[in-house]
């Protein structure tokens, strides 16, 4: 019995030391597996933070090779080029005022875009004396348009004044002036009650076409005719006007020039009399007035004002205003002289 009993201790024994040692196996395990995480995890930080291998967060995209047969075109690298700089807003204004010396002025682009210079104006020497012929619209028995706003003055008479101070004007600067008539006489002609030429009185008209023969029959350089607009339809039309025409059967360099003209009387005007922005055009064949469209020479066809408009007219009548009217327009001529 007692043999037996021993036996039975011995296997119990046995178990119980088998069951510790599977039970520290299992924590071994354990720890094992722990062990191989922590260094799993050790080495994915560490390529993570060192190697920087793509799929591990933000990266720099790896540099494709380009390939000999792709039609994919080289992509450039915008942080090479060159800063791009803000271009200032154009200029709105039309006359837009400059700072500048005493001496001169800066060039302007006015109107139609053509550079008109804003040099003072000098006196010209006589070699480089230019003839203008100045052509007061309408006279002798043709008054021209009339309005009740100007109570009983015509406006041959107003183109006439205007023409005459122009005149004065030009010829202080030196310029040789020409006037197609002065309603007493025409130019290049001699009016004698016993000579071969019939009196004044007798002239009762000097028509567009009668002036553009006399102005091509002089050696002129530019021609400028003073006249007044009317538009009765319409009260509020107003303001000058200065009027060109391109003929195709004369030089370029004289339809370019009688352009510039134009716009240099605009100008002038504009900023001498600070009123209505003139209007400056060039009219077809069909609408051209005999003498800008026949004349050789640069000719502009000036309207001075309307007298259909209440404001324009009673400047019409001012003789301040006409004078300063005549100062404006002649200053547009003498800067179109020294630009020329």
């Amino acid at each position: 019995m007692a043999k037996r009993r021993g036996s039975g201790i011995y296997l119990g024994n046995t178990r119980r030391q088998k069951n510790q040692t599977l039970r520290n196996l299992g924590i071994l395990v354990s720890i094992l597996l722990v062990v191989v995480l922590l260094s799993l995890c050790l080495v994915g930080w560490l390529l993570r933070e060192d190697l920087r291998l793509p799929g591990f967060g933000d990266h720099d995209e790896p540099e494709i090779p380009a390939s000999a047969d792709t039609d994919t075109e080289a992509v450039t690298d915008l942080s090479t080029e060159a800063p791009v700089t803000a271009i200032p807003e154009k200029e709105t204004e039309k006359f837009p005022v400059t700072e500048a010396p005493e001496e001169t002025e800066p060039i302007k682009e006015i109107h139609s875009g053509i550079p008109i210079t804003g040099a003072p104006i000098k006196v010209l020497d006589y070699t480089d004396t230019w003839v203008v012929m100045l052509d007061p619209g309408h006279g002798f028995d043709d008054v021209g348009t009339t309005s009740e706003l100007l109570g009983g003055v015509n406006e041959a008479t107003i183109n006439l004044d205007i023409a005459l101070r122009m005149r004065d004007e030009l010829q202080k600067a030196g310029v040789t002036v020409l006037m197609t008539h002065d309603d007493n006489a025409v130019a290049g002609r001699v009016s004698t009650a016993d000579g071969g030429e019939p009196p004044l009185h007798d002239l009762v008209l000097l028509p567009p076409e009668d002036r553009a023969v006399l102005a091509n029959g002089q050696d002129i350089d530019l021609y400028v005719s003073i006249h007044c607009d009317a538009m009765p339809e319409n009260g509020d039309a107003g303001g000058m006007r200065a009027y060109y025409h391109k003929n195709p059967d004369y030089p370029t360099v004289r339809n370019s020039a009688a352009e510039a003209l134009a716009c240099s009387l605009a100008d002038s005007f504009d900023r001498g009399m600070n009123e209505t922005t003139p209007l400056v055009k060039m009219l077809p064949a069909e609408d051209a007035y005999y003498v800008i469209r026949f004349i050789e020479v640069p000719s502009v066809l000036c309207e001075t004002g309307f007298v259909t408009n209440a404001e324009d007219a009673a400047s019409l009548l001012d003789p301040a205003w006409r004078q300063a009217a005549a100062e404006a327009l002649a200053d547009g001529i003498l800067r179109y002289i020294q630009g020329a």
